[in-house]
């Protein structure tokens, strides 16, 4: 029996940020001449108000809307950006929308890219960017800064593989990095539908796996309700929640099958088996 790799958000999410962006300059910031001149992109977002290790991504055909004055816990009130960060591709449009809660806020680039002027407090007030060049955006509320009130702005490319199909559908899963595991070699690999760690209940682990014909492939529940519906083949699984396996099919024909869990599609629960 094959275990898979873990594939936590968490892990992957400091592997992906350590690639892309490194360590980032602050330069002469005068509120905060008293922190070292540099500093790395999670700690910058380990002082955001809301922010809980995820960057969220989106793919080519995005929309990413982030609200100004997010009420994420009662720790900061309504001074925070939900989500605090995310990660989109070159030419993305990002739309921040004020919530209306909250003292007035603005969105102003550290690095001048974008500036929303000044603050406003009005719900339904809205502010766009597009994003054409790869980089990291941090910014911030200016009135609310020192509480915590920032963010970021990933711009990268989505992962990529040998299979286009599957870069395509997996763009938005925040785990897929562009590996497709061989199993080519197991006769009946698992796939752990919701992290390993507990980390995340929308995660298949690993998202994406290669297989021989006539694998049959096991997909084992950590706990929650979760449904497996593929977009190629009538193939799938009812609603589960106990823990185990619930599911398992049996590849006998070669292609690409990508699949979802049925109620949290949107949530970026998908996965892919490439069948060899």
């Amino acid at each position: 029996m094959h275990e898979p790799p873990n594939w936590s958000r968490r892990a992957f999410v400091a592997t992906a940020l350590l690639g892309t962006t490194g360590c980032l300059a602050r330069g002469e910031e005068a509120t905060e001449t008293k922190q070292r001149s540099t500093d790395c992109l999670d700690d910058w977002l380990a002082k955001a108000n809301g922010y809980e290790g995820v960057i969220e991504r989106y793919g080519p055909d995005g929309d990413p809307t982030v609200t100004v004055g997010d009420s994420l816990d009662a720790g900061h009130g309504d001074a925070a950006f939900g989500p605090a960060g995310i990660r989109v591709p070159p030419g993305t449009t990002v739309t921040w929308e004020w919530s209306g809660h909250g003292d007035p806020a603005n969105v102003v680039a550290l690095d001048d890219a974008f500036d929303s002027g000044s603050p406003v407090g009005s719900h339904g007030h809205t502010f766009s960017h597009t994003f054409e060049e790869r980089g990291t955006h941090r910014y911030v509320s200016e009135p609310s800064r020192d509480e915590g009130m920032r963010g970021v702005v990933v711009v990268a490319d989505p992962p990529s593989s040998d299979y286009p199909a599957v870069d395509a559908w997996l763009a938005d899963v925040e785990i897929y990095d562009g590996t497709v595991v061989d199993w080519r070699d197991y006769p009946s690999p698992i796939v752990t539908v919701g992290s390993a760690e507990g980390e995340s209940e929308f995660t298949f682990s690993p998202p994406a796996a290669r297989v021989s014909t006539g694998t049959t492939v096991r997909w084992v529940w950590t706990g929650g309700p979760h449904q497996i519906a593929f977009e190629d083949a009538d193939i799938g699984s009812t609603v589960e929640t106990e823990p185990g396996v619930q599911f398992e099919h049996t590849f006998e024909e070669s292609g690409v099958y990508r699949y979802a869990c049925a109620p949290h599609h949107s949530l970026g629960a998908k996965g892919a088996i490439i069948v060899e």
